[in-house]
């Protein structure tokens, strides 16, 4: 009891490193590390640096082939670990390099069990708002962190001979607990167990955009169940976040002559459900990340999207300024505009393509200049699936979504990409099959536990 104990108050030293320094006045005596009021747990939750910065998807945005960037960019980059990401090089198995992708996100884990585990002691009643408010936020965080490290060092879902890498499912905040992997089942059924319990206690919206709620939970479900291709129980999830409401941002009233559109940490945006910041990279940086011109193109002219995503440098480049966050910082949280491609794609592959249409037409309607749009007329259910994962990559671009699209979308003959980049004239390519959509753990992790390496 005594040695969990001091495990929990050097684990809340870690994470109190990064909160309010008012909480830290406070809690100068040891004896009082162990936060003792819902106010204290509130606190945790509300450490931004940590918990909506950071998210940990720079390998999988790296490796998606949004972008690309010019040899010398990729010869300076200092870190291996993202260079080997950029080329899907197998090289990436023999990098020492810390790997923020896993640690920011197990950080998150970390404030999660504490709460959890600190709600479990208090004497609270089930029925306070506060406390169940805190409660699902925590395994919504939780089970949030699980997702995005399971879309990078976890293998895909649907593939039984390679179910047993899942990932380690640290479910209390001992750090000195032994982990090991779980399958991918598991991995999913954790989450989805988790989120289930979180609906009941998170409100509906939150005040701001910076807070967990059910909405979002609903997405992180529609997120798990299209990755594990039931798409009718993801469309269920889609109905239900659309019943509480929400509404796409008209791109009419962006102003596109700043350097970044959209508003300062997503204040203002009416289409942000949940907001969290990716952590950067070598390559994240507005004059290094180069858009190809052919996917420029690829917008109409009278597409908002054109002018509002992306700007053009002295030499011609296609530089991307689209972020919900309103800098440089990528946008990987939760939209009302993936929210309704996740429904449109859903309805499709379940013969709804009028439906789905329909859905999409109301997302496309308020990214055109006003009068502009020419509504998407009925189509057959084939033409109709290619239409909305087209938006998808037009959309929810740079979003940390591209790399899950993939891992999913591969699966499917018709849908298999061929990833192929230059670097220095050597050509680099990523085939569907590819154990290269799976990175490696961490080699500190692997010295730590009886993790087995992914493939």
């Amino acid at each position: 009891m005594m040695m969990n104990m001091r495990n929990m108050i050097l684990a809340l030293l870690l994470l109190l490193m990064g909160c309010n320094p008012d909480f830290l006045e406070l809690k100068r005596d040891k004896s009082q590390v162990i936060p003792q009021s819902l106010d204290d747990l509130d606190a945790l939750l509300n450490d931004y640096a940590t918990i909506n910065v950071g998210a940990g998807k720079s390998l999988g945005t790296i490796a998606a082939g949004e972008f690309y960037v010019e040899d010398n960019t990729w010869n300076l980059a200092s870190s291996q670990l993202q260079k080997f990401a950029y080329t899907w090089s197998d090289e990436i198995l023999n990098t020492q390099e810390d790997v923020p992708d896993w640690n920011n996100l197990y950080k998150r884990i970390l404030y999660a069990n504490v709460i959890l585990e600190r709600l479990d002691q208090m004497q609270t009643l089930d029925q306070n708002i506060d406390y169940n408010r805190i409660k699902g936020s925590a395994l919504f965080i939780r089970s949030d962190a699980f997702f995005s490290i399971a879309q990078q060092f976890a293998a895909p879902a649907g593939m039984p001979e390679w179910d047993r890498f899942g990932i380690p499912l640290q479910l209390e905040s001992d750090i000195n607990l032994v982990t090991t992997r779980s399958t991918v089942t598991q991995t999913y059924n954790q989450i989805i167990s988790d989120l289930l319990l979180a609906i009941g206690m998170l409100p509906d919206r939150s005040e701001d955009v910076y807070s967990p709620n059910k909405v979002a939970a609903y997405m992180l479900l529609m997120r798990c169940y299209m990755q594990l291709g039931n798409y009718e129980k993801s469309l269920e999830y889609a109905t239900k976040a659309r019943a509480i409401g929400g509404a796409v941002l008209d791109y009419n009233t962006v102003s596109g002559t700043k350097a970044y559109p959209f508003p300062t940490y997503g204040k203002g945006n009416s289409e942000i459900i949940y907001l969290d910041g990716s952590n950067s990279s070598n390559f994240s940086s507005k004059t290094k990340t180069l858009i190809p011109v052919e996917f420029y193109n690829s917008y109409d002219d009278n597409d908002l999207r054109k002018k509002l995503l992306f700007e053009k440098d002295a030499k011609g480049n296609v530089l991307y300024k689209g972020s919900y966050l309103g800098n440089a910082t990528y946008f990987v949280g939760y939209a009302w505009d993936e929210l309704l491609l996740n429904e449109a794609e859903c309805a499709i592959r379940l013969g709804g393509a009028d439906q789905g249409i329909n859905v999409l037409n109301e997302l496309l309607s308020k990214r055109f200049i006003s009068g502009k749009f020419q509504p998407i007329a009925s189509t057959s259910q084939k033409q109709a699936l290619e239409l909305v994962l087209l938006e998808r990559q037009k959309e929810l671009l740079l979003r940390g979504i591209r790399w899950s699209d993939l891992r999913r979308l591969n699966r499917e003959q018709d849908h298999v990409v061929i990833l192929k980049r230059k670097v220095n004239d050597q050509e680099y390519e990523l085939l569907p099959s590819s154990v290269r959509y799976i990175f490696p753990i961490p080699k500190d992790v692997m010295l730590k536990s009886n993790i087995e390496q992914n493939p």
